[in-house]
């Protein structure tokens, strides 16, 4: 059994802030007893009795919604702030990287702040003239190492800084959601550094709203919600817990329709996408799209089209019922359509649909829903690779095997 390197026992974070019924100046001048009477501060928890264990060499995935609680408990972990209560035991060194540019001095070059940042750590200057020149490769700021930080872009720091945190000797890596500053490439680049230290017994805690890094790197993970600890286990249980809806996963997209006063044949009520057990959808999972129809007479052959964009108005696909040659027959009062897509090969950015009823296809439309569900699909690391397929790529991927062949050389001709 492994060393616990992070221990972490009933921790807690209490703020006092203004409250937002304090009394001004003015009201202890004009109503000075009602106003010393008024409540002048307010104590609010940002982390509550929050208790877990890291073993050497363990990636704990730590999820939650923003305002959850992770970045003070990073901040607490990292001994930037102190806990109000319960106590955090680190064993060995620690490297953060809370955000762009931390550890970092403006004014010194790229060179310099590397050396600062080992000698902060206690390492010896040996030991990071070592590490200088890889720490230089992975970062690609060559060029630009003896030039001040204060003119580097933010994705050269964030760069540098994960190359430092990589490289040098710490025993425990703290890293934040900065790993989203940086492109594609670079990203790929970190998430294999990451599963190369922790298989070299080098504990890392993981802050991210990238699903899909989450599962591929993590083996275990904790949900935060509200200051406090609701779900910890296997990574892959967490992360379904986390999208299957309630506040912390997202709920399913849905629209409903207003009351309208004009009389229809047949309206659109409602409609909603959704993806495993009635949560938000999830990039390879299957896609579920559910409406409402209000029909106020019969109708023969009625079809249904659905169209899926991006946001931005680039159609994705389109699909009827018509297509399956399955028009239905409908009588008066409320049905409901429930679409089943397999496994969607949807990449993780945000969506918008748009339905049409139609009859002999468009030529009498009876109501549209134009774009008014907007749905947001979840990465997750559908290839298995560690690599999560992002946004850039488009808007789907398609499946392939790869093969190669050594191919001979005709002799050329004399």
């Amino acid at each position: 059994m492994s060393r616990i390197a992070v221990r972490a026992e009933r921790l807690g974070k209490r703020y006092r802030i203004l409250h937002p019924n304090a009394p001004r100046w003015r009201d202890y001048l004009m109503r000075p007893r009602e106003a010393v009477r008024r409540p002048r501060s307010l104590d609010v928890y940002a982390l509550r009795d929050v208790s877990f264990e890291v073993g050497e060499g363990e990636v704990l995935g730590i999820i939650g919604r923003n305002g959850a609680g992770k970045s003070t408990l990073l901040k607490i972990l990292s001994r930037i702030t102190s806990p109000t209560e319960g106590r955090a035991t680190m064993v060995g060194r620690v490297a953060s990287l809370l955000e762009v540019g931390t550890g970092f001095h403006p004014e010194l070059t790229g060179r310099e702040n590397v050396f600062l940042n080992g000698m902060l750590l206690g390492m010896p200057r040996r030991e990071i003239e070592r590490a200088f020149e890889p720490i230089v490769e992975f970062a690609g700021v060559g060029p630009y190492i003896d030039t001040p930080i204060k003119r580097y872009s933010s994705g050269m720091q964030l760069r540098l800084a994960f190359a430092v945190a990589a490289h040098l000797a710490a025993d425990t890596m703290i890293v934040d959601e900065v790993l989203a500053v940086g492109d594609a490439e670079f990203q790929a680049k970190c998430t294999s550094a990451m599963r190369d230290a922790a298989g070299h017994g080098r504990t890392t805690l993981f802050v991210s709203h990238n699903m899909a890094a989450v599962e591929s790197l993590c083996t275990r993970a904790l949900l935060l919600e509200g200051g406090a600890v609701v779900a910890a286990g296997p990574v892959r249980e967490v992360l379904g817990r986390y999208l299957r809806g309630g506040p912390e996963g997202g709920q399913a997209a849905h629209y409903e329709a207003a009351d309208d006063d004009v009389p229809r044949d047949l309206r659109i009520t409602r409609a909603r996408v959704y993806g495993p057990a009635h949560g938000v959808p999830i990039q390879g999972e299957d896609l579920h799209i559910e409406f409402e129809l209000e029909a106020r007479k019969p109708f023969r052959r009625l079809q249904c089209l659905i169209w899926i964009a991006t946001v931005e108005g680039s159609p994705v696909c389109a699909f009827s019922n018509g297509d399956y040659r399955e028009e239905w027959d409908v009588t008066p009062g409320s049905h409901r359509v429930t679409v089943r897509i397999p496994a969607a090969r949807l990449l993780p950015r945000t969506y918008s649909m748009t339905v049409q009823v139609v009859l002999d296809w468009g030529a009498e439309r009876l109501d549209e829903l134009g774009g008014a569900v907007r749905f947001h699909v979840h990465g997750r690391d559908v290839l298995g690779t560690g690599v999560a397929l992002l946004d850039n790529r488009g808007v789907t991927w398609m499946p392939a095997e790869y093969t190669i062949e050594a191919v001979p050389i005709p002799p050329r001709a004399s």
